[in-house]
């Protein structure tokens, strides 16, 4: 399934998240919890269905997206219950959507996408997702006609959790995203078009979990 990542594209997870497979840390203004059944749980946020993630860039010109072929969204919880979730993005077979021969890179740089949980409530203003990137690194979105790099951000708000429930199967959970973060334009001619633009990670993905042995087991936030 293509993952659209508009006008120019691609911004979070990019930006947001700068980031996700990885670890959980403790975040500001959580208390709420991500929740899996066993200890170890490896945690895997797809596209199935209607649920559709689309990292958007801004500023690069009406109706000009990006589409990746193949998506992952991958983490890992060594606790029961852990406050904050850090997701590690990959991207591939990407192209611009007008133009699909059009060949583009998306590289995250060992950036992360850390997803918090606010307790007893499910306002998007609440719960929060950071872009972590090593030091000097940045989501790179490589254009032929430009690059465009997601630094890292803290405390960007629009993600909400739904809890699934399924008879006979582990619970389940719909990451909701609306966030917006910042970018930046950087050589070939896309820099005519500005180079400070903000971009948005919009849309959804089903989050489920496995235990070692890849047999599903149930993941909530609450």
């Amino acid at each position: 399934m293509s993952n659209k990542l508009k006008a120019l594209g691609l911004g979070l997870f990019a930006m947001m998240a700068m980031g996700a497979v990885a670890v959980m840390n403790a975040s500001a203004n959580g208390e709420g919890h991500f929740v899996s059944s066993v200890a170890h749980t490896e945690i895997k946020g797809t596209e199935e269905g209607a649920h559709h993630l689309d990292l958007i860039v801004h500023g690069f010109g009406e109706g000009e997206e990006i589409g990746c072929n193949k998506t992952t969204y991958t983490a890992t919880t060594t606790n029961l219950t852990e406050n904050d979730l850090t997701v590690t993005p990959t991207y591939a077979e990407c192209y611009t959507t007008q133009h699909p021969e059009t060949k583009v890179t998306v590289k995250p740089n060992g950036c992360t996408y850390t997803f918090t949980v606010a307790k007893g409530t499910t306002n998007a203003t609440e719960q929060t997702v950071d872009v972590l990137c090593p030091a000097g690194s940045s989501i790179e979105v490589i254009h032929p006609n430009c690059t465009i790099k997601i630094p890292a951000q803290k405390v960007l708000t629009g993600v909400t959790y739904t809890r699934v429930e399924e008879v006979g199967k582990p619970d389940w959970v719909t990451l909701d995203s609306n966030p917006t973060f910042n970018t930046q334009f950087e050589g070939g001619i896309c820099v005519f078009l500005g180079t400070s633009h903000t971009g948005t990670l919009k849309g959804s993905v089903t989050v489920k979990g496995s235990n070692t042995a890849g047999e599903p087991v149930s993941v909530t936030a609450t």
